[in-house]
């Protein structure tokens, strides 16, 4: 099938396959159903079927790290040695346009050794605007997501944020390992950005999530697209075209091998 050109520099890639095979599944991949036309006057993601586009070039490089380090040397609960991962650029930045973005990690297999979880963001000038700690659930190992709380101020557009995702192997709190617990974590930046006129006309004309994807895409945008197929994909486990749609955009950041991987119920209501 063609691709549909896009104005971005292409990166160097493999070719999105849905039924690839990744070592140490966590689940087997599902048989999916057949994608349907959709009604819309803008292109599906499964009709561009590669995006092309190079959203690692978007925005200067930011200190980070998208990657946590093996689980087995973390927790000793890992037989497949796999890491913790944030679902970025390897720029370590992302941008959004939403007021309260989403944020996707994956957490490896091992997870049932692990204590808790933290998520913590500080604007660029180093002032806190969120934290929360949370326990691990049983659905996981997967790919989970955790929203900023509507309650919260609103990021602010053209700035810069910083988040760090801890994994503690126990409990930060007891008195034997509070001054060095034993953790891993993964940390990158976020910038909310204005939402142009053109963005916005192509947002206005998209009719389903799927085609608010491809707008935002083929705009730079990381968090939002992954967000839209995310939350489709989480409920839609054996739609063809999600599965597709996911496959790309992992792919375009270089971290297909999780593109298998399941998208877990976790973190909706997160401890305060």
């Amino acid at each position: 099938m063609s691709r549909i050109p896009i104005s971005s520099p292409p990166i160097k890639r493999v070719v999105a396959i849905a039924s690839v095979v990744v070592g140490c599944l966590v689940s087997p991949i599902p048989t999916y159903s057949q994608p349907t036309n959709s009604a819309s006057n803008t292109p599906s993601l499964q009709d561009m079927l590669e995006f092309n586009l190079d959203l690692s070039g978007r925005g200067s490089p930011r200190s980070g790290n998208r990657t946590g380090g093996a689980s087995r040397s973390l927790c000793g609960g890992s037989q497949s040695g796999e890491s913790l991962f944030a679902l970025i650029p390897d720029t370590n930045v992302g941008l959004t346009v939403e007021e309260h973005p989403t944020f996707w990690f994956y957490i490896p297999d091992g997870a049932n050794t692990f204590d808790s979880m933290k998520f913590a963001l500080w604007s660029d000038q180093g002032e806190k605007v969120y934290e929360t700690t949370y326990p691990v659930t049983n659905a996981l190992p997967g790919v989970i997501s955790i929203s900023l709380p509507p309650t919260l101020p609103a990021l602010k557009e053209n700035q810069y944020y910083n988040w760090i995702f801890t994994v503690y192997c126990e409990d930060p709190q007891a008195a034997i390992v509070r001054t060095d617990p034993k953790r891993v974590r993964v940390r990158g930046s976020i910038q909310r950005v204005p939402l142009t006129a053109e963005l916005q006309q192509g947002l206005n004309r998209a009719l389903t999530p799927r085609d608010r994807a491809v707008v935002l895409a083929r705009n730079g945008i990381w968090f939002d697209p992954l967000t839209l197929i995310g939350n489709l994909r989480r409920t839609q486990t054996a739609n063809y075209a999600l599965a597709m749609d996911w496959s790309n955009l992992l792919e375009d950041i270089e971290l297909d091998a999780i593109a298998s991987k399941p998208i877990t119920e976790c973190c909706s209501a997160l401890a305060q």
